[in-house]
């Protein structure tokens, strides 16, 4: 319903959410249109700068926005919706690429490492780190068992130390049945074997030759999981013809818009049940102290 007007625009209350919205966007206490927003996070990850994505939202929707405010849209949303595809259960192939590679910025170097599924190019985990350690490999096959739901056939690495006693540490078993194969080589025969890891690095570096620097740890993070989504849920894969979402049974449009109503709307039902929650809460606290003092 409309609920009254800001600047000139109208504005809207949701009487499910609770959320006021701007006319024109889907995204609650935005004032740009919500296909403005998610066209600037597009550009962003196809490896334009921010200067260059607020150039072309201009152009493109002539609207007038900061590159402060392109920016706060790609953080803001990179998190939501990095937050909101972990809900998905990919099926993957169960063979595991692994490898990490150096990303430099102004003399400033951080570690990449990622876990991409044979069959569907599937992104399966990421993780930065400043060093490569087996804390940071048993970090990532954590991660790429949060997201996979289950434990794969096969890992193929590289000669790096590291990878065997991370591995040791999440995937050891003493039943042969529920053992997990790890091949490692090194060399040449490794940078073969990984080919398909090694031409998703150049992607990424394209991507972070546009940033400014890698000194905030957290800020990097947020850029990769955004860039993680765009790889998996965006753009199609030029190999397979679709994107690795959906060639590992992901039934979701390759839209970001789209993505990110979905994240939102399950933003504000998650928040509407903790809403409700504390709401009986504190009625079962204050109830009694009420009958006390009214019937005493």
């Amino acid at each position: 319903m409309k609920n009254g007007a800001v600047k000139g625009k109208q504005t809207y209350l949701s009487k499910d959410c609770g959320h006021r919205f701007f006319e024109g966007s889907d995204f609650p206490r935005m004032k740009t249109k919500s296909k403005v927003i998610s066209t600037a996070i597009d550009l962003f990850y196809e490896g334009l700068s921010v200067r260059k994505v607020q150039f072309q939202i201009e152009k493109l929707f002539d609207v007038r926005v900061s590159q402060v405010t392109v920016w706060e849209w790609i953080m803001k949303y990179s998190e939501l919706v990095s937050a909101f595809v972990i809900k998905f259960s990919p099926q993957l192939s169960g063979e595991w690429k692994v490898d990490e590679t150096a990303i430099e910025r102004k003399a400033v170097q951080k570690w990449f490492w990622e876990i991409i599924d044979e069959e569907t190019r599937f992104l399966v985990a990421s993780h930065l780190s400043g060093d490569r350690t087996i804390g940071d490999v048993v970090q990532l096959f954590e991660k790429g068992l949060r997201m996979s739901k289950e434990n794969p056939t096969t890992i193929y690495v590289d000669g790096l130390p590291s990878y065997q006693k991370g591995f040791n540490k999440v995937f050891y078993s003493k039943y042969k049945e529920e053992r997990v194969e790890l091949v490692r080589k090194a060399g040449m025969r490794a940078r073969k074997n990984n080919n398909i890891v090694e031409r998703m690095h150049g992607t990424l570096k394209y991507r972070t030759r546009v940033t400014r620097g890698l000194k905030e740890m957290e800020t990097v993070d947020t850029l990769l999981k955004g860039w993680t989504v765009h790889y998996n849920f965006v753009r199609k894969h030029q190999t397979i013809g679709k994107t690795p979402a959906q060639a590992s049974g992901i039934t979701v449009q390759n839209e970001r818009h789209q993505l990110i109503k979905d994240a939102v709307e399950r933003e504000t039902n998650d928040e509407s049940i903790v809403r409700k929650a504390l709401r009986a809460e504190i009625s079962s606290l204050v109830k009694p102290v009420i009958e006390k003092v009214v019937f005493t």
